[in-house]
C-alpha cells in the first residue's frame, strides 16, 4: 500500500515538497493553510495549480478528505500563527499522522501530542516561469544543495529516509539546538528588516549593516540564557557563520517580504517578537528591535488602509 503524505500550506514551500514527494511514490495531497490571502497569493495559485497537476498532487481544501484516516506524515509548511489552527483541523476531522513535520520560521511551542519533527531549511523558494518548457512554470531553489535538518530523533531519521527517497538532502543532526538557533538569528537580522527597508538580501548587507549588527547583538545578548544548550556549541565564528548565510541567499527576498507585498499576515511573534519578549521576561533593553517592530507595525497599517481604498 503506497504512503500518504499530506502537506499543508499551499505556497513556494509547500507547493516544492508536495511536488518532491510524489518522487517516494506515495500519495501526495496539498492543502491551503487556509487563511485570508492577499491578491497576490490568489495570483500565485495558478503557478500551484500548474505544479501540482504535472506532479500528480491532489489538492483538498479540507481535511474532511481524510477523516478517521491515519496517515503516514504531515508536513506543515505554514508560517507560525496557523499551525495551532491546522492542528485543530486535524482534530476535529480524527485525522491520525503517525509523524508531524514543522517547516517554518522562526520559535513556537509545539502543540502536537504525537512524533513531531522541528526541521531547520536552509533554502529560499521563487516561482519562475519558463515559457516553452516543462509545464511552464518551476519553483527555483537557493542553496538547493544544503541539508534540511531535524533533531537527531527515530521519528527525524524516518523523516530523513523519506527525503531521501525524493532526492532532498536531510540530516537528523546531534546539533539541532544549535542550528536551530543559528536559522534563528538569520531570520532575526534579516526577514522583517528586508520589509522595512523594501530590499532582498544583498541589499541588506550592502546598506543596513549597523542596523543588522544591532540587531544581532540584541538577539545574542537575550536568547543567551533561555538557549543556553545552543550557545554552548555556537563556534567562536558564529557572527561570521550568521552573516556568510545570510550572503548566501544574495539576490533572494525573504519570505516575510513575500508576505508583506502580498497583503499576507506577517510572522513576528515567532521572529523579532519572540526577542522582544524574552527581553521583556528578562528585563533587557532593546532599542534596535522596538524601533524595528515599531515602523513595521506603522507600515502594516498604512497597507491596510491602502488595501482598504482599493476594494
Amino acid at each position: 500500500m503506497e504512503p500518504c503524505i499530506v502537506v499543508v500550506g499551499g505556497g513556494r514551500v509547500g507547493t516544492y515538497l508536495a511536488c518532491k514527494m510524489r518522487q517516494a511514490r506515495a500519495r501526495v495531497l496539498l492543502k491551503g493553510s487556509g487563511r485570508k490571502k492577499g491578491k497576490a497569493s490568489y495570483a500565485l495559485q495558478g503557478y500551484v495549480d500548474t505544479l501540482c497537476e504535472d506532479a500528480g498532487v491532489e489538492q483538498i481544501s479540507s481535511f474532511e478528505t481524510l477523516r478517521n484516516q491515519e496517515v503516514d506524515f504531515v508536513f506543515i509548511a505554514t508560517k507560525t500563527y496557523d499551525i495551532s489552527g491546522v492542528q485543530e483541523e486535524l482534530k476535529e476531522n480524527c485525522v491520525r499522522p503517525k509523524v508531524v513535520v514543522l517547516i517554518h520560521n522562526g520559535i513556537i511551542k509545539d502543540p502536537f501530542d504525537c512524533p513531531t519533527v522541528r526541521v531547520v531549511v536552509p533554502q529560499g523558494y521563487d516561482f519562475v516561469e519558463t515559457p516553452g518548457k516543462g509545464c511552464g512554470v518551476k519553483i527555483l531553489v537557493k542553496n538547493e544543495d544544503k541539508p534540511w535538518i531535524m533533531p537527531n530523533t527515530e521519528a527525524a531519521r524516518k523523516v530523513e529516509a523519506l527525503l531521501s527517497k525524493c532526492n532532498m538532502p536531510s540530516c537528523a543532526h546531534p546539533h539541532f539546538s544549535y542550528l536551530m538557533i543559528r536559522k534563528f538569528f538569520i531570520n532575526g537580522v534579516a526577514n522583517l528588516l528586508s520589509i522595512v527597508a523594501d530590499t532582498n538580501c544583498n541589499g541588506l548587507l550592502q546598506n543596513h549593516r549597523k542596523t543588522m549588527d544591532n540587531l544581532y547583538d540584541e538577539i545574542y545578548k537575550v536568547l543567551q540564557k533561555p538557549h543556553a544548550d545552543a550557545f554552548k556549541l555556537m563556534p567562536d565564528n558564529f557572527y561570521s557563520i550568521v552573516f556568510e548565510g545570510l550572503a548566501s541567499y544574495s539576490e533572494h527576498h525573504p519570505s516575510s517580504w513575500h508576505d508583506f507585498k502580498a497583503g499576507s499576515q506577517i510572522e513576528i511573534e515567532s521572529l523579532n517578537g519572540y526577542v522582544k519578549q524574552l527581553a521583556n521576561d528578562q528585563g533587557m533593553q532593546v532599542p534596535e528591535t522596538d524601533a524595528l517592530l515599531c515602523k513595521l507595525q506603522e507600515m502594516l497599517k498604512q497597507r491596510g488602509r491602502e488595501l482598504e481604498s482599493t476594494c
